[in-house]
C-alpha cells in the first residue's frame, strides 16, 4: 500500500468513541490530544493524555491514548526511524490491554469500555503486521472486532466502532489477496460492506470522522478491484484539510490524492508553498524531504524528466540531525526508476547501489535491488506513485 494514512488511522481505530460517557473534562482533554495529534504536536498530545488520565485513572482510554501517541510519532514523527518509540508503543498497548480487560470486568455495561478495549486489540493487532506476525495479527484483529461489536450491542447510536469494523471488513478481504498465509484463513471480510462502515463513522463518529475519511481516501486511491475512484478521494482529502489545513500529516494525504486524480498543474504551486514553510522551520526536515519526492514525481507525470531529477536529488540531500531520511532512500529508487525510463541505465545503477547501502529500517532495499535486477518499467502515466512501488 502507498499512503501512510493507513498506519496512522490504525492506531486512531478508537480513540475515545462518544463523549457522553466521559466526564466532561477528561473527553475535552482526549479531544485537545486528538487535535495535537493531527497536528503533530507530540508533546502536547501526550500532555494532554495525562491530563484526561489524571480525571479518570483506571479508564483504559488513558493508556490507548499514550500508544496511540508512541506510534503516532513514530510513523509520522520519525518515519520509524527510531525503533525505541516502537518499543514504547509495544508497552504502552500491552499496558492498554489489561487496563480495557480489567475496566469491563467492573464495568460489563459500559459499551466505552468495550470501545477502549477493542482499539487497544486493534493496535496491537497493527503492530504485529509490522513486524509480519500475520496469524497472531488476525487473531487479535478477531479480538477487537468481537469488542467492538460488544459496544455497538451496548450503544447502537455508537458511529465509532464502525471504524474499526470497516477496516477489519475491508482488509480482511484485501490483504489475503497479497498475504499467502492470510489467504488460507477463513476471514470473511466484505470489501464494500467496510467501505459501508467507513462511511458509517465518518458520518455519524464523534472522535473518528477524521480518521474514517483518511482510511477511505486510501481506499479510493488503492482499491485495485473496483472501487478506485481518485474524484472521490480528492472530495474527502479535502474536507480533513479544511479541519487542519496547516497539519503536514494531512497535507501529505491531500497532496498525494489530487496527484493521483492527474491535477498536477493545480498541484505544483500548493507544493511549493508547503515546501517554503519547510525551508522556514515550519515543518520538519523530514516534511521537507517528503515534499520534494511528492514534487519530483508530479513532474515526471507531468513531463518534466529534467526539473523532476534536480529535484529527487535536492530530496535526497536533506539529512535530517545528519542522517539519511526514508525519503533521502526513495528519492534516490525513484531517480533511478526516471533515468531508467530515459534510457540512461549506467546513472540509474549508480543511484540504486547507493540506496541499497544504506541502513533498510523502511523496507526499500527490495526495490532498490529490484532496479539493479532489471531497469525499470515505466508504468502508464499518472500511475507513477509517490509513496510505493
Amino acid at each position: 500500500m502507498r499512503l501512510l494514512c493507513r498506519s496512522c488511522a490504525v492506531l486512531l481505530l478508537a480513540w475515545p468513541a462518544c463523549a457522553r460517557a466521559l466526564p466532561p473534562e477528561m473527553d475535552r482533554h482526549l479531544q485537545g490530544a486528538l487535535d495535537s495529534l493531527y497536528c503533530m504536536q507530540f508533546s502536547s498530545a501526550e500532555a494532554q493524555v495525562k491530563l484526561a488520565m489524571a480525571v479518570e485513572p483506571e479508564h483504559p482510554y488513558g493508556p490507548f491514548g499514550l500508544a496511540a501517541v508512541s506510534m503516532i510519532k513514530y510513523v509520522y514523527g520519525t518515519e520509524q526511524s527510531d525503533p525505541a518509540l516502537l518499543a514504547a508503543f509495544t508497552k504502552q498497548t500491552e499496558e492498554a490491554l489489561d487496563a480495557g480487560t480489567a475496566w469491563v470486568k467492573k464495568h460489563p455495561q459500559d459499551a466505552e469500555g468495550f470501545m477502549a478495549l477493542g482499539a487497544a486489540y486493534g493496535v496491537s493487532s497493527r503492530l504485529l503486521t509490522v513486524r509480519r506476525q500475520w496469524i497472531l495479527a488476525y487473531w487479535r484483529a478477531r479480538k477487537a472486532v468481537g469488542y467492538l461489536q460488544k459496544a455497538t450491542q451496548l450503544d447502537p447510536e455508537m458511529g465509532d466502532p464502525y471504524l474499526g469494523l470497516g477496516m477489519y471488513d475491508y482488509y480482511s478481504d484485501a490483504y489475503p489477496r497479497f498475504v499467502r498465509v492470510l489467504a488460507k484463513l477463513l476471514l470473511r471480510g466484505n470489501r464494500a460492506r467496510g467501505v459501508a462502515e467507513l462511511r458509517r463513522s465518518s458520518e455519524k463518529g464523534s472522535f473518528s470522522q477524521i480518521v474514517s475519511k483518511m482510511i477511505l481516501t486510501e481506499i479510493f486511491l488503492e482499491d485495485q478491484w473496483g472501487l478506485r475512484n481518485p474524484q472521490e478521494a480528492v472530495k474527502l482529502s479535502a474536507e480533513v484539510r479544511q479541519r487542519y489545513p496547516d497539519s503536514a500529516m494531512i497535507l501529505d494525504i491531500d497532496f498525494v490524492a489530487r496527484y493521483e486524480a492527474g491535477e498536477y498543474e493545480a498541484l505544483l504551486p500548493d507544493l511549493e508553498q508547503f515546501l517554503e514553510r519547510a525551508r522556514q522551520g515550519r515543518y520538519d526536515s523530514l516534511q521537507l524531504a517528503k515534499g520534494l519526492v511528492i514534487k519530483a514525481t508530479t513532474l515526471w507525470a507531468w513531463q518534466k524528466p529534467e526539473e523532476a531529477l534536480k529535484t529527487f536529488a535536492d530530496a535526497a540531500a536533506v539529512k535530517p540531525e545528519g542522517k539519511v531520511s526514508r525519503w533521502g532512500v526513495w528519492a534516490q529508487i525513484r531517480a533511478g526508476n526516471l533515468l531508467d525510463s530515459l534510457g540512461r541505465r549506467e546513472e540509474a545503477v549508480a543511484l540504486y547501489k547507493a540506496a541499497a547501502a544504506e541502513p533498510d529500517l523502511w523496507d526499500l532495499r527490495q526495490f532498490a535491488k529490484a532496479g539493479l535486477h532489471e531497469a525499470f518499467q515505466q508504468p502508464s502515466p499518472g500511475h507513477i506513485s509517490p509513496f510505493g512501488a
